[in-house]
C-alpha cells in the first residue's frame, strides 16, 4: 500500500518493527511524560534503521520561538545520523507562538529538487489545494536567522 496509518506505541513499534519505510512522520506530543522518548537518540536510531534506502523521518519540533532545545537536541541527533538533516518550517494556527519546525533527515539528497522539477509534478498531479504550491514547498526550507542559531 501507498500508505500504512499505525497508531501505536511509537518507540516499541520502531524498536521492535522489521518493516522498512520510504517515509517515516513522527507527529508527537511534546517531549514531557511518555512523549519524551519519541525525541531520544535511540529512538532517532530505530527509526532510521526502519528506513529504506534513500527514505526520510519527519518530525514535529515545536515552535522555535519558545521550544527552540526541543528542534537543537533533534537536529543534533540527525546530524550525527543522517548524511542530509535540517528542518522547515510551517504556521500551524492551532499552535500558539508563531511557526512550528518540522526536522527531517535523510541519506539521500533528494531534498535538493529544483523549484522546475517541483513545478512540472505538481501541475501532472491535478491538485488544486488552498495552501500548497511548489513555491511555498520550497520557501518552508528558508529558515528565519533565529531558526538557524538553534542548528548544532
Amino acid at each position: 500500500p501507498r500508505l500504512t496509518l499505525t497508531i501505536a506505541d511509537g518507540a516499541a513499534f520502531m524498536r521492535d518493527t522489521t518493516q522498512k519505510f520510504d517515509v517515516i512522520i513522527v507527529d508527537s506530543t511534546d517531549p514531557v511524560g511518555p512523549g519524551e522518548v519519541l525525541f531520544t537518540d535511540s529512538f532517532y536510531g530505530h527509526a532510521k534503521r526502519a528506513l529504506t534506502g534513500g527514505g526520510i523521518l519527519v518530525t514535529q519540533n515545536g515552535v522555535p520561538f519558545m521550544q527552540g532545545d526541543e528542534l537543537t537536541n533533534t537536529m543534533r541527533a540527525f546530524k550525527a545520523l543522517f548524511a542530509d538533516w535540517g528542518c522547515y518550517m510551517a504556521t500551524v494556527p492551532t499552535y500558539a507562538g508563531g511557526a512550528m519546525a518540522f526536522g527531517w533527515g535523510t541519506d539521500s539528497a533528494a531534498r535538493r529538487t529544483s523549484l522546475a522539477t517541483l513545478q512540472d509534478r505538481f501541475a501532472a498531479s491535478g491538485l488544486t489545494p488552498d495552501y500548497y504550491t511548489p513555491a511555498v514547498h520550497q520557501a518552508a526550507f528558508a529558515l528565519p536567522a533565529y531558526v538557524s542559531r538553534l542548528m548544532p
